[in-house]
């Protein structure tokens, strides 16, 4: 995004509330497993996002999540696939990023074989695009990993205190102001189906967020 500190730190801001309020359940006991954090994450994100506006930008969001019959765990190369579609007067950009999420305490480490599942998962989404990570959820936050530095490390390391991470205020900062996210994974425009984008790369859920200049509407 062209450089305005002010809109994206606010949006940053914004969605690390929305995340940190599923924080809050888990830590209460509500949530038990990942993919019911993942589903509360992106539908808090996009209750607060949806309609927001800042500066004459309107911000828009669509989550998809696949609940049908088919939706076994082996289908999938990735737990979401965020999106992220621009359009300002100057400046056009369509990109996103693969995250496979790991619920996990801090002070915990994993099963060797625990670990080599999350390495092949990493690798999965890696073939699809380098920008793939991992999430981490634990009743004390979200870390964000590379999903590279996951699979060359060996079993015996703690991915919070071995690993370098970034909360996901910061990591939403980078991802708009484009240093991370990858132009092949895209929406083309808000009319397609977030279904078929799911199909395609293979993902549970999918998180769109579109930040429309309000004359381009």
């Amino acid at each position: 995004m062209l450089k305005n500190f002010r809109i994206i730190r606010e949006i940053a801001r914004i969605i690390e509330e929305a995340a940190y309020r599923v924080v809050e359940d888990l830590e209460a006991g509500w949530i038990e497993q990942e993919h019911n954090f993942t589903d509360r994450m992106l539908g808090r994100i996009e209750q607060a996002i949806d309609g927001y506006t800042i500066k004459g930008i309107v911000w828009k969001a669509k989550t998809f999540t696949d609940r049908g019959p088919n939706a076994q765990e082996t289908r999938y190369g990735a737990d979401f696939l965020g999106i992220v579609s621009i359009r300002l007067p100057n400046f056009s950009l369509d990109k996103g990023f693969l995250a496979q999420a790991k619920l996990l305490n801090p002070s915990g480490r994993m099963r060797s074989s625990e670990y080599q599942r999350l390495q092949q998962q990493c690798r999965n989404m890696l073939n699809i695009t380098p920008d793939s990570f991992v999430f981490l959820y634990s009743p004390t936050g979200i870390r964000i990993i590379p999903a590279s530095s996951v699979i060359s490390c060996n079993t015996n390391i703690n991915l919070y205190d071995d690993l370098y991470s970034r909360s996901i205020s910061k990591f939403y900062e980078n991802h708009f102001a484009c240093f991370i996210g990858d132009i092949r994974l895209r929406a083309p425009n808000i009319k397609e189906t977030l279904e078929n984008i799911a199909e395609n790369y293979r993902v549970r859920n999918v998180l769109a967020l579109y930040a429309i200049y309000g004359e381009l509407l």
